[in-house]
């Protein structure tokens, strides 16, 4: 191969990685699979990713700076950080979504819910929580008068 070659196909890559990278992710799942690949070595820095996404957030840095510390408070709490996994995704149309997750940790799961919107083609970070409550939620679906022999169809 020539250098002129080699030069060329380098430039190529080189520009389509760019691009790549310049564009953001196309889907939530790219987006939440890089939030948490940066959550496993730095929460705040991924929650800061998560709403780079989104350049109307900008103007809540103060929300965002006590977001993070309350997480990081919480995280301080809960012991070694096991992973996650998806629990549902719901949609609204289709330019609304929310992705809910379950952070494992040792001491209790984290409920991490992500609310997501496509205003012009791309998805963005809307809005992003988290709770320690999935067990409360998990009580009230057991509840009798939620179990299918007790409803009235």
């Amino acid at each position: 191969m020539t250098q002129l070659f080699k030069t060329r196909i380098f430039l190529c890559l080189f520009l389509s990685f760019i691009l790549t990278n310049t564009f953001g992710q196309t889907t939530t799942k790219e987006i939440t699979d890089k939030f948490f690949s940066i959550y496993s070595k730095n929460p705040a820095k991924a929650i800061d990713y998560g709403f780079s996404t989104n350049k109307w957030l900008d103007r809540k840095i103060d929300a965002v700076t006590d977001l993070k510390n309350k997480l990081k408070n919480l995280i301080d709490l809960c012991g070694d950080y096991y992973g996650y996994e998806l629990l549902s995704e719901k949609t609204a149309g289709e330019n609304i979504k929310m992705v809910t997750f379950i952070v494992r940790y040792d001491r209790e799961p984290i409920r991490f819910t992500f609310f997501f919107y496509k205003p012009n083609g791309t998805w963005r970070l809307n809005n992003f929580s988290y709770d320690e409550d999935i067990d409360k939620d998990l009580e009230e679906a057991t509840k009798a008068y939620r179990l299918k022999e007790n409803l009235n169809f």
